[in-house]
């Protein structure tokens, strides 16, 4: 029978790793830290500076005129034409890649935006 109590005793304390005798861990304190992202501002690109074209009108009235006009001043003729429906699609087409870069330019400027540090979160601390 005391064989049996000091293993149980002996038992106990290695379990409980002799907790009685220790102090208490100090105590754990979790603080928040904030901490600012810096994200570097890139250079914006270069602006595109486009070459002057010009455009002629031919129709059956002006096309002799036209023609000689090319010719003296180009010496060759060379003629591109669209048609009314081409040309259409073609403004639609150049009205959309505006839209495209506009909204490519307001959505670069908004994450500039957040990559600045603000100057509220500065007076604050």
């Amino acid at each position: 029978m005391l064989q049996k109590t000091l293993l149980v005793i002996s038992s106990l304390l290695l379990l409980s790793s002799c907790s009685a005798f220790r102090t208490p861990p100090p105590e754990i304190i979790t603080q928040t830290e904030y901490v600012e992202r810096t994200i570097e501002i890139q250079e914006r690109p270069k602006a595109v500076n486009m070459a002057e074209i010009e455009w002629y009108v031919i129709t059956q009235e002006n096309l002799e005129e036209v023609i000689k006009k090319i010719e003296s001043e180009n010496g060759q003729l060379a003629v591109m034409a669209l048609s009314v429906r081409g040309y259409e699609n073609l403004s639609l087409n150049i009205a959309d890649l505006r839209r495209y870069i506009l909204q490519q330019k307001e959505l670069i400027i908004y994450y500039e935006k957040l990559a600045v540090p603000s100057k509220n979160n500065e007076e604050t601390e």
